[in-house]
């Protein structure tokens, strides 16, 4: 489980959307590939559903992933990315 710090000042939902991300980036994840979805989320992150479905809008408003009906989110390609968070 990775862990999230409830002290940071940033909500769960977008400090899992910065994990993600990073993982992408890294390559984790390559585009057309599905990100973990939900269940897997609020397993790996012990955090609500919400908590998590909030965390994938984050990645489709960042242009990192899009949703895909019966499959998930999938991540697109690299120029559609926005630049990295500091």
């Amino acid at each position: 489980m990775t862990e999230l710090d409830d002290y940071a000042g940033v909500p769960r939902y977008v400090q899992v959307a910065r994990i993600l991300e990073s993982e992408i980036r890294s390559g984790v994840w390559k585009p057309g590939s599905a990100v973990p979805s939900v269940t897997v989320l609020y397993q790996r992150f012990e955090i609500a559903r919400t908590t998590a479905s909030k965390a994938h809008a984050r990645l489709a408003e960042r242009g990192m992933a899009v949703p895909s009906p019966g499959i998930g989110m999938i991540v697109t390609p690299r120029a559609r990315w926005a630049q990295p968070e500091d």
